[in-house]
């Protein structure tokens, strides 16, 4: 894998799920859908069987389109380290009350260099046959831009940020969560009161296009982020840029671990 970091765009080309990464996602799983808090009180209860079975359950039901999603958003939760390696996840990948995709805000993390919260946002797609990866990634960002901006003007739901809450108790230790916990209320209350938040906004675009076609160039990533901080939308932007030939290749590696069919 690639990393070329340009201002506070990071550029993750995965050329290969490596043994490394592999490794990676079926250790850490569980914790991605349950949160590792949670999943360290009952390891029985949180297994990775369990929770292979219940993604799976999820994954095989949905749309081309909505599978796309789940496996764009699953390496984002892997690879989130790799670029911005200050940010803690305080979100779940699963919904916890029915089989379905998370509701509320795609991400939000923990900073563990101010004790800040990040909202993230993660837009995933296919690069068509008329498009570039600098192209696609550019259309992508624009969309995860406006959706998470419109999450605290236009189309503010409560809802999101109860789910936020229960996250951060599944994910972090107690001191994180409560911190994490008191800035997502201030910043509801802000909102509801027709106040303007100070986003921290993560925003993630996820491309499939293969890499000997051509990649996202590092002068996208820096053209993006000034563009981003031009409109003014957010207080502070960070931005993780991922391409990989096949997205649904981490999808293969969890079948492959249960022996599932194809």
């Amino acid at each position: 894998m690639r990393v070329v970091t340009v201002d506070d765009a990071s550029i993750l080309v995965l050329e290969e799920v490596t043994q490394e990464i592999k490794d990676t996602l079926s250790t850490r799983l569980v914790e991605y859908c349950y949160g590792r808090v949670k999943a360290a009180e009952d390891p029985d209860y949180y297994s990775f069987d369990l929770t292979i079975d219940e993604f799976f359950k999820l994954y095989d039901t949905k749309s081309e389109t909505t599978k796309l999603g789940i496996a764009g958003e699953l390496i984002v939760h892997l690879l989130v380290p790799r670029g911005h390696e200050k940010l803690v996840s305080a979100a779940l990948y699963l919904n916890k009350e029915e089989r379905a995709i998370k509701r509320g805000f795609d991400l939000t993390f923990y900073d563990d260099h101010d004790g800040g919260l990040w909202y993230g946002e993660v837009k995933a797609g296919r690069v068509s046959d008329t498009q570039t990866a600098d192209g696609k990634v550019r259309d992508l960002i624009g969309v995860a831009e406006r959706s998470l901006h419109e999450m605290f003007t236009s189309d503010v739901r409560k809802k999101r940020w109860d789910a936020a809450l229960l996250d951060a108790d599944a994910t972090l230790q107690s001191t994180q969560a409560s911190s994490v916990k008191k800035l997502l209320r201030a910043d509801f209350k802000t909102v509801h009161g027709g106040g303007a938040a100070k986003v921290r906004a993560l925003l993630c675009g996820v491309v499939m296009r293969d890499l000997l076609l051509d990649e996202i160039d590092s002068e996208t990533g820096k053209a993006l982020i000034e563009s981003v901080k031009g409109r003014g939308r957010f207080a502070d932007l960070r931005l993780l840029l991922i391409q990989q030939s096949e997205l649904e290749d981490l999808i293969e590696v969890l079948r492959a671990s249960i022996g599932a069919p194809d």
